[in-house]
């Protein structure tokens, strides 16, 4: 059986230049996938985009750490801060998931759910479910993401569990050991570890995290216990957000690593290269 290719944009909804990059990908490149930002002010721009991608295969990217939740703040305290915006990163709800364990369960699966129904209620037929900042790996997060995806009937979650030696062996790039990408890469792989959940999908790109170039994928080999790769890129056209910063809440989507990883997709013998 071939091995199937997923190649899946993070942020869909986060901004015009996000939105109007995940298009010319899927248009003009190799892009198949996309994850969505539910509660993000561009989301009505990028299901009107949608309409002309009919075999773009959309997830949830869960969102608990960036803008504003759609639930009302004050059943989810913990979450968000005086002014109703979410206030914590991937350490602190990681720390918060030991010492506040029932009450960050009960406040995460409430604004999970209020972000499924919303999917379901725009008329998303959601194929996977991943988070902003990879916090459903906090194992706690994890278990609600897990019971969330059984009852929406939601297939596959992302699960980061690239091997780090196969990377290595096929890769020369030691650019992770500068820029934090080791670091990032170990502590998720110990964290999908312990949530022990099996997947059949390979997860590539958490060591060059916003750093895809087209060299990155130069003869790829997924090991073959795996019937699918899922390559992790986040492509924008910071032109078009540089003429809009007042709606730019992340200045991520401004670097020209974005335009980089839209350029890789867009050169469809990037596909090519994995086997």
């Amino acid at each position: 059986m071939a091995l199937r290719k997923i190649f899946n944009a993070d942020d869909f909804g986060m901004s015009r230049g996000v939105n109007q990059a995940i298009a010319k990908a899927y248009h003009e490149g190799i892009l198949n996938s996309t994850s969505i930002m539910i509660n993000l002010d561009f989301v009505e721009d990028a299901l009107e985009l949608k309409k002309d991608m009919p075999d773009l295969d959309v997830g949830l990217h869960l969102n608990l750490t960036n803008q504003y939740p759609l639930s009302n703040p004050s059943d989810i305290p913990l979450l968000v801060d005086d002014k109703g915006k979410f206030k914590h990163g991937f350490v602190n709800l990681f720390l918060l998931s030991f010492f506040k364990p029932g009450e960050l369960r009960r406040q995460v699966e409430h604004e999970a759910r209020a972000q499924l129904e919303k999917a379901q209620q725009l008329g998303l037929k959601l194929s996977h479910i991943d988070s902003h900042r990879h916090i459903h790996h906090i194992p706690l997060i994890f278990n609600v993401v897990k019971k969330l995806a059984a009852e929406y009937q939601i297939p596959r979650i992302r699960v980061v569990n690239e091997n780090i030696f196969n990377t290595l062996k096929h890769n020369k790039d030691t650019s992770y050991l500068k820029d934090g990408g080791l670091v990032k890469y170990a502590i998720l792989r110990a964290l999908a570890f312990w949530n022990n959940y099996k997947t059949d999908t390979y997860f590539y790109s958490i060591l060059y995290t916003c750093k895809l170039s087209k060299a990155r994928f130069k003869n790829l080999q997924i090991p073959k216990k795996f019937k699918a790769v899922e390559v992790g890129i986040h492509p924008a056209m910071p032109e078009i957000d540089k003429q809009h910063l007042q709606d730019v809440f992340d200045d991520n989507i401004l670097s020209p690593w974005r335009t980089t990883e839209l350029e890789t997709l867009l050169d469809k013998k990037t596909a090519d290269e994995i086997r």
